[in-house]
């Protein structure tokens, strides 16, 4: 009883990492419209029609980018495999003895 309830929260665990990992989705979402509405009011304030939309707009891509690959690789950095069974250890020792 004691490894199926250290299984189900380790699995608990790891599915809320994977959804920390899907809001890098959101993240960017949030950056592009954010670059947009700045933009927006940039050129408002200077009498433009587009340059500044158009540059934050081209500028959030890397970024977004960037923060997508940030929050995906500490989400996955602490997501930690399953226990190995018994039977796949066997295994991975009888192929070593092959060598």
């Amino acid at each position: 009883m004691q490894e199926s309830d250290s299984k189900r929260s380790q699995r608990v665990a790891n599915l809320a990492l994977a959804a920390l990992a899907a809001q890098s989705g959101c993240l960017t979402l949030v950056l592009v419209v954010g670059s947009l509405l700045a933009g927006l009011w940039l050129d408002a304030q200077f009498g433009q029609r587009g340059p500044f939309t158009i540059g934050l707009l081209l500028l959030s891509i890397p970024v977004s980018l960037f923060l997508m690959v940030r929050v995906a690789l500490g989400a996955i950095k602490r997501i930690q495999p399953p226990p190995r069974s018994n039977s796949s250890q066997q295994y991975s020792d009888e192929e070593e003895e092959l060598r």
